[in-house]
């Protein structure tokens, strides 16, 4: 597809920085583009099944890649390198799991910010939970408490991470629009489990 062709250019383009960095060889540069030209698409089909999310998809076939960089001298001795990429893409993919479901959960606290776009480097994500609950018991509570379409809106937001922009494309509102739902879900969603805690 274009978007994958330009994927691979780009990939390619980082592949020669890389190897202008660290030393990398022809042979090496040869194989990882080899790797990625005919793994890339099989990859990204497998990490699609698992986490949804198309940034979330992209960022971990490409670190898959960036860790195949890394590791050239590795791959070219190493009997089985596409077992190498499935292996080192399932442990990005649980890694990335991982850090969308603490995502979740801090963005359903309830102290997340009504406005801050979901994103990979929040500074918060690395603060521990205290009595961190399953992200199944919280969505089990929430689904108790919000609409069907509310419910929708806070899950694309919150769980699969789509932008507002995303979210208002889909539900053919405005930006601000979704924006404010956002605010009016969460202001239900501390009422209500307030009221459940008294």
């Amino acid at each position: 597809s274009v978007t994958n062709n330009n994927l691979l250019c780009n990939f390619s383009f980082q592949i020669r920085s890389k190897r202008e960095v660290s030393g990398m060889r022809p042979d090496q540069d040869r194989l990882i583009e080899q790797l990625y030209q005919k793994y890339f698409g099989m990859l990204t089909l497998y990490a699609t099944a698992s986490l949804k999310n198309q940034s979330c998809v992209q960022d971990v076939v490409q670190d898959t890649f960036h860790e195949a960089i890394n590791h050239a001298d590795v791959l070219m001795q190493h009997p089985n390198p596409a077992g190498w990429l499935k292996l080192t893409l399932k442990n990005k993919v649980k890694e990335e799991q991982r850090r969308m479901h603490k995502y979740a959960l801090y963005f359903l606290s309830l102290e997340h910010d009504l406005f801050t776009e979901p994103g990979r480097d929040d500074p918060n994500l690395e603060q521990p939970f205290h009595s961190e609950p399953s992200l199944a018991s919280v969505i089990e509570r929430i689904k108790n408490v919000l609409t069907e379409e509310e419910f929708t809106l806070l899950k694309r937001l919150a769980i699969d991470q789509a932008s507002h922009v995303e979210v208002a494309e889909e539900f053919g509102i405005s930006v601000y629009a979704s924006q404010k739902r956002l605010e009016r879900i969460r202001k239900k969603l501390k009422k209500a489990l307030s009221d459940q805690k008294n």
